[in-house]
């Protein structure tokens, strides 16, 4: 029964519908809770967790449609001072039109998160909490602009050519499933470049397959790298077409809210807003974000500040590595 349960779990969440009742305004309208879900899709450096399967992500954040008040279950569930209920009423701004009859379905997850930042500024949170909301923002523009060719025969013989269909526990439910995809991305590069796939429908779907690893964990300067190439291959298949597109479009949006989180956090740290535990992940965080927006200078400032100010050997190693590659 456990082996069952792991087993479910790792190719689906667990999650209910629920009714929720707005309490800035009133409104009542159906969401998606998430009760369970896994992490073994892999965690990338700058902390993004991805489920095996599933993008619980995007419905962990709940919008009232009418007022656009957004939060967590918690923050649904908690009374709100008139005071603030005016503020949020005022203003708060979605970056999209959303509908007084949508679904919690049909509004993007970065539109979602951006609007937990707002409520966070408005009620005057920690900085940290505004920034760890634009960071989500990010996060969610990654994995939403990263489509899979669900479907596609070949796709998936090109994906199990590189092992990347095996499930977590064939893989090892304690290994990062991150380093597995982008060891691979980076093997396909080296193939693609030894003109290993110049004929047939690989050629177009290795160079998707690397643009698609590379998007999938924010390592955008590669991702940008091969979906330049999928542009000179436009019109050869309108599937890759659309999902290139799409994970080009979103390259730049989730760069806008990694912009958002580390001007947050910076001016947080700058401030001493940290304590001596939390600051050195916190240069750590500053540094892997400046890396992923091409500043590798500050990213190593920052990797240097986290090895210099911690006690954690694990965060001394991981810092030490990204800053290995800021310098490259």
């Amino acid at each position: 029964m456990i082996l069952l349960l792991i087993a479910t779990l790792a190719l689906s969440d667990i999650h209910k519908q629920v009714k929720v009742t707005c309490p800035v305004d009133g409104t009542k309208f159906d969401a998606i809770e998430i009760t369970a879900t896994n992490q073994w899709g892999g965690r990338d450096a700058d902390g993004c967790a991805h489920a095996f399967n599933t993008t619980p992500m995007e419905s962990y954040v709940w919008v009232c449609p009418s007022c656009k008040f957004a939060g967590r279950k918690k923050d649904f569930d908690a009374a709100i001072p008139d005071a603030d209920k005016k503020a949020l009423l005022d203003g708060l701004k979605p970056l999209i039109e959303i509908k007084k009859d949508a679904k919690q379905q049909q509004i993007p997850g970065h539109v979602k998160y951006d609007l937990l930042a707002q409520v966070a500024q408005i009620r005057k949170a920690a900085p940290e909490e505004v920034g760890r909301a634009w960071l989500h923002a990010s996060w969610s523009c990654r994995q939403q602009g990263s489509a899979s060719l669900a479907d596609f025969d070949e796709w998936e013989q090109l994906r199990e050519r590189y092992n990347l269909n095996q499930k977590p526990m064939a893989y090892g439910l304690g290994k990062n499933r991150t380093e597995l995809e982008l060891d691979v991305a980076r093997k396909l590069e080296k193939e693609i470049d030894g003109k290993q796939f110049e004929k047939g429908v690989n050629r177009l779907l290795s160079r998707y397959l690397a643009a698609y690893l590379f998007r999938k964990h924010g390592e955008n300067v590669a991702a940008e790298r091969w979906l330049t190439e999928l542009e000179k291959l436009k019109g050869e298949n309108n599937v890759v077409d659309d999902a290139a597109a799409k994970a080009r479009a979103s390259i730049p949006l989730e760069r806008e809210f990694q912009k958002k989180a580390l001007e947050t956090y910076r001016a947080a740290y700058e401030a001493g807003g940290f304590d001596k535990k939390v600051a050195p992940e916190v240069a750590y965080l500053l540094g892997e974000l400046s890396r992923r927006l091409s500043d590798p200078k500050a990213a190593v400032t920052w990797f240097q500040k986290s090895i210099d100010t911690t006690d954690s050997e694990p965060l001394k190693k991981l810092a030490s590595t990204q800053k290995a590659l800021a310098e490259k």
